[in-house]
């Protein structure tokens, strides 16, 4: 079962979950920060006690000006893979309750995989420099 969570506790769990996710660019402070904020909407699922998916939400406007969610952070336990249509269903349905038009998330992984996996398609490219 996957509920909305306000709870600043469950919020360190998922700040926890950083160190899972390979090659993370995400900062613990940064995502903590986050979950406080009213425009973030923060899930977990669980088995039993122990968390074993969460999803963090922020709602935004796009280039374009409309609503739009980020998909922020996701992190679901190896073992139970089929959580992420779950998390992804839930985003979508957050998205017309609040009339996003968008959903979006930050990837720096095979683009076909994700494609494949989510349903999500590329939509544009970002790249970056160091400042010097």
């Amino acid at each position: 079962m996957i509920k909305q969570t306000f709870d600043h506790n469950i919020f360190l769990e998922i700040v926890d979950k950083l160190k899972e996710v390979k090659d993370c660019k995400l900062s613990a402070n940064t995502l903590y920060a986050y979950m406080l904020s009213e425009d973030t909407f923060t899930y977990t699922s669980y088995n039993l006690e122990q968390i074993n998916g969460c999803l963090v939400l922020k709602l935004f406007k796009d280039n374009e000006g409309n609503l739009a969610l980020l998909m922020l952070f996701v992190w679901i336990d190896p073992h139970y893979p089929k959580l992420l249509a779950d998390f992804i269903e839930l985003g979508n349905n957050k998205a017309k309750e609040i009339k996003a038009v968008k959903i979006y998330f930050i990837a720096n992984r095979n683009e076909k995989a994700i494609e494949k996996r989510t349903g999500f398609k590329k939509a544009f490219s970002t790249y970056e420099r160091r400042v010097i």
